[in-house]
């Protein structure tokens, strides 16, 4: 199935179409397209922004259409993803091997969780040209399996059986944090209504706890006032009370978790205070 785009009276509109082989009355083979769905009229849609067709079509293909009445269509679009194993009778891999081989199932994980969609979808609407989630799977298995820095979890891809990155550019993985703070909100939310969805997640009980950092800096971040003095960016760290009472600037840390013990959300603040509309975010209506 795939999303097109059509005129009818001079307006254009879309539809969700569906292409089949039959043969005809004279024995060839030909193509017939079925309308599905009818999505309704272009404008209806269209944010104003550059090329919303191609990143239409691009959602649907992804499993993560811009248009939510096209989510139940997606399941019968998405790919099949499939690993091929093999191993020869006596090798020393049938009994051992120094290989990562576990993030065969952390992959799966992020799969179930919508990562893998939505990191797919973004990339195609920003045309990023690395494999940012690639990148983001090297993260997340290395902080899992061989905690280390950022680069030094870069470094890693080799010490997996299979590599997941190939011809790539280490720098980038700069440009993957990036694209993980920008986009943290959607990937929260993300994550948290494929929990409520597969894992049954009931958002009724709360618990929420607190941490500092503190940055061994001689001065806070000042904040940053307009002409007439009124806060326009807070500076976030700042020097407040410290639980190691050392007298250094800190930033506080909040995180939310379910009943079962499973993080909801992570925010920093500037000093101790949590803003309360913020966990009503977590979650896609």
């Amino acid at each position: 199935m795939y999303v097109e785009c059509f005129k009818n009276n001079g307006i254009d509109y879309l539809r969700l179409v569906k292409s089949n082989r039959i043969t005809n009355s004279k024995g060839i083979k030909t193509a017939q397209k079925k309308v599905v769905y009818n999505i309704g009229p272009l404008s209806k849609f269209d944010d104003g922004k550059p090329e919303y067709i191609d990143r239409l079509k691009k959602s649907f293909k992804a499993g993560n259409p811009i248009i939510s009445s096209l989510e139940k269509y997606c399941d019968d679009n998405k790919l099949p993803i499939i690993h091929k194993i093999s191993i020869a009778e006596g090798s020393p891999d049938c009994f051992g091997n120094p290989k990562i081989f576990s993030n065969v199932l952390l992959e799966r994980l992020l799969e179930e969780i919508g990562l893998r969609n939505l990191f797919s979808s973004y990339k195609g609407f920003t045309k990023i040209k690395y494999d940012v989630y690639g990148f983001a799977k090297l993260l997340i298995f290395g902080r899992i399996l061989n905690p280390s820095s950022k680069a030094l979890a870069i470094k890693q891809n080799d010490n997996y059986y299979q590599s997941i990155l190939e011809n790539y550019n280490p720098d980038n993985v700069y440009d993957t944090l990036d694209f993980i703070f920008n986009n943290k909100d959607k990937i929260i939310k993300r994550i948290n209504t494929n929990l409520v969805k597969k894992a049954n997640r009931s958002p009724k009980i709360i618990y929420y706890d607190v941490t500092n950092f503190y940055f061994e800096i001689e001065n806070p971040d000042e904040d940053i006032l307009d002409e007439n003095e009124n806060i326009i960016q807070k500076g976030i760290r700042k020097n407040v009370v410290c639980k190691e009472e050392r007298k250094l600037p800190i930033v506080q840390m909040g995180l939310f978790m379910d009943d079962n013990g499973i993080p909801i959300s992570i925010e920093t603040f500037p000093r101790k205070y949590i803003r309360p509309s913020y966990f009503k975010t977590c979650f896609e209506k």
